[in-house]
């Protein structure tokens, strides 16, 4: 896919401009678009035309050869052929513009697999179904995925895929709302910073085992000495096992982090945690540097590695003694539980934590598609596959705690710790009890490093590729724009990398990842659903897909996907505590400067609405500015093939029947158009080329 510019003269073009050019792989096969089976429509008439089709078989596109190339009939002769010659200076900037697609629909779906699937998995999804009734935490979890999470995920992929744009350029469907995009690159930045250090801990562990085995698991270090160190497997007793802190606790605490007593006390560059980060963000730049045409390869290897590694932990967690009690306990229903109103915030927030939706990296995935593909199994695959995903991470999480519970004679409960501690605390200490340790550790802590590794391809591509779409100078330019801002990122990721740094990093997660994120899946909601509305984005699914919406998308679209979302951010906003980390407590200036984060996110949504409405020029009087500026652009909204959105606009705008998506008998009795009258002489006299039109 590429992008063309017909003026020369203009290096900052804008996103959805009719001036870009979409080529897509079945366009430059001279194919035009993939005519689609019909299956539950049938074809009643003979010249009857799927709304996605090129106008009719007596037209066709040769992007290769030439610019448009239409075949007129002619009254009893056979059909011409009039080609408009290529444009060299199209081709050139074409070139120097090329935006890159997925070279096949497996780099797509594990692509978007990797975004959905990551180390929230892994540590946080077992630790709130523990947390909130075992069992009985899935199915208010399962709920929420039906009410909101499949639709958000289906819906996001079909916007990026339909407009084949980043999330900052898909809102000229609804102007006004061009601040939800801002706001989503602006989160994924965020994320992109310090998601990177929690990358960095995998990369330390992995080098801590290859340097000193399994330090964690004695209390022999020199980060030790003068602590309250415990190894926790030579005591049996319940008085004695819980005097002082567990050596992996010890380790992740005095070794790994060398925490200070507050976020007032930094401490200092921990420069062995800074090379890790270094490295992090040199393996990302490395395989982002042609976009999703290295990313896509990587996937391969990173989406399917880390079940090999899943599935191997559970099945060998299954056979130790003691396993089917933890899996028990993380099983096994609290039904009490249900009525808590926390428990179903709480699952509500993991399923948007997990599935990765409106932080931007899905519709800036699916824009990289082919026009047609079938994006909708993929949507259904991924969500699911998450949830699968962390409730096999869940299995062998406490299978594993059970083990531990069982050597220690204690209960599970006692064992359980939640947060990075998980995955960096109690993961250790279960896997050192393990047959070759070592090697269940590397590879543990390999899958961790791969999961967050996909997860982090997606975010600083969906930045890259907003800015790319937005400014012409950032796709001539690349990979120095690529390579610069990973180090922009490196470095604001090196408070996190300080002796104080796990404050900082709470902070990003918490304000700037975690609380603006259910904020602005509200606003792209109301602005796609009811601004643009529903019925004219279910048309211009069915003109992508050939899929019509049924009354379930309608229902999660409109009113319980925006209504959880709501109930979500009133929520949040009403029970919200001031920030704790274990038993610390965060001073007011820290949860002001989060505070501040969040806002400067959000405001950007209503900000540049008001901007939006004060500079429209066509109207006069604030209401009709207001329903003006919401009102789509039909001059560079829809498809980015412009054969391919003239088609749409033809079909939308002239079958009121099928964009309401009721089939009607004007519809059935659609005939093709036919030019009559007109002489070969005509056109040779008047037109250098002529293009015809669809009737």
């Amino acid at each position: 896919m590429s992008s063309i510019s017909n003026n020369n003269n203009n290096h900052n073009t804008s996103c959805n401009s009719s001036q870009f050019r979409r080529q897509s792989s079945s366009r430059s096969s001279g194919q035009g678009i993939r005519p689609h089976h019909h299956n539950h429509h049938l074809i009643h008439n003979a010249h009857h035309h799927h709304p996605s089709r090129r106008f009719s078989h007596q037209t066709s596109i040769q992007s290769r050869d030439s610019i448009v190339s239409d075949k007129i009939p002619t009254e009893g002769h056979s059909t011409v052929a009039i080609v408009a010659p290529k444009d060299p200076e199209a081709d050139k900037e074409s070139s120097s513009s090329e935006r890159g697609e997925w070279g096949s629909r497996w780099e797509f779906l594990l692509s978007c697999v990797g975004l959905s699937v990551g180390i929230g998995n892994v540590w946080r999804f077992p630790y709130l179904a523990y947390e909130n009734g075992g069992g009985a935490f899935l199915i208010p979890y399962l709920i929420m995925l039906m009410l909101a999470g499949k639709p958000i995920y289906f819906m996001e992929l079909c916007l990026g895929q339909f407009v084949g744009r980043g999330p900052l350029c898909v809102w000229q469907c609804a102007p006004i709302a061009k601040g939800v995009g801002i706001a989503m690159v602006s989160c994924c930045l965020v994320v992109c910073v310090y998601y990177n250090m929690v990358i960095s801990y995998c990369l330390y562990y992995m080098v801590s085992v290859f340097r000193w085995g399994l330090p964690w698991t004695t209390c022999d270090g020199d980060w030790a000495i003068g602590s309250d160190c415990v190894v926790r497997s030579q005591n049996s007793s319940n008085e004695n096992i819980f005097i002082g802190r567990s050596s992996s606790q010890v380790f992740w605490e005095n070794k790994v982090l060398e925490t200070t007593d507050s976020i007032d006390d930094l401490g200092g560059i921990k420069w062995d945690l800074t090379a890790c980060l270094l490295a992090s963000w040199i393996i990302t730049i490395l395989c982002l540097l042609r976009g999703v045409k290295t990313s896509g390869k990587v996937v391969y290897f990173a989406a399917t590695f880390p079940y090999l590694i899943l599935v191997s932990l559970m099945l060998v967690g299954f056979t130790r003694p003691g396993a089917w009690q933890g899996i028990k306990y993380f099983l096994m229903p609290s039904w009490d539980k249900l009525l808590s109103f926390k428990v179903w915030i709480a699952a509500a927030s993991q399923m948007f934590f997990s599935l990765g939706v409106t932080i931007g990296a899905l519709i800036m995935y699916s824009s990289y598609n082919n026009f047609t593909h079938d994006v909708f199994h993929d949507a259904m695959i991924v969500s699911t596959l998450d949830t699968v995903t962390s409730i096999i991470a869940g299995l062998v999480i406490f299978s594993g705690l059970g083990a531990m519970a069982h050597n220690l004679n204690v209960e599970v409960k006692d064992v359980v710790k939640g947060g990075p501690g998980l995955a960096f605390v109690v993961y250790p200490e279960a896997l050192s009890k393990l047959p070759l340790a070592e090697v269940w550790s590397v590879l543990f802590f390999f899958m961790l490093f791969i999961l967050g590794m996909d997860s982090e391809f997606a975010l600083l591509e969906s930045v890259l590729t907003s800015l790319a779409d937005e400014f012409q100078i950032v796709r001539a330019h690349r990979l120095k724009f690529c390579v610069g801002l990973g180090a922009l990122c490196f470095l604001a990721g090196i408070p996190c990398a300080t002796r104080g740094g796990q404050y900082v990093l709470e902070i990003f997660d918490h304000y700037g990842g975690g609380l603006p994120l259910v904020y602005i899946a509200l606003a792209e909601c109301t602005a796609l659903i009811w601004l643009y509305g529903y019925q004219k984005f279910s048309y211009d699914i069915y003109y992508m897909l050939d899929r019509r919406l049924g009354w379930y998308w309608k229902l999660t679209w409109k009113y319980t996907g925006p209504g959880v979302l709501l109930v979500l951010a009133v929520s949040s906003f009403i029970l919200h505590k001031p920030l704790t980390l274990g038993d610390y407590a965060f001073p007011l200036w820290a949860n002001v400067v989060g505070w501040t984060l969040t806002l400067s996110i959000l405001a950007v949504i209503p900000g540049f609405a008001v901007y939006k409405v004060f500079t429209e020029r066509e109207t006069k009087g604030l209401l009709d500015k207001i329903k003006q500026a919401s009102i789509e652009n039909e001059r560079e909204w829809g498809p980015q093939d412009p054969e391919v959105r003239k088609d749409w606009q033809s079909k939308r705008s002239g079958l009121n029947s099928v964009f309401m998506g009721v089939k009607s008998d004007l519809y059935d009795s659609k005939q093709p158009a036919t030019l009559k009258g007109f002489s070969m002489n005509s056109i040779a006299n008047d037109n250098h080329a002529f293009k015809g039109e669809e009737g």
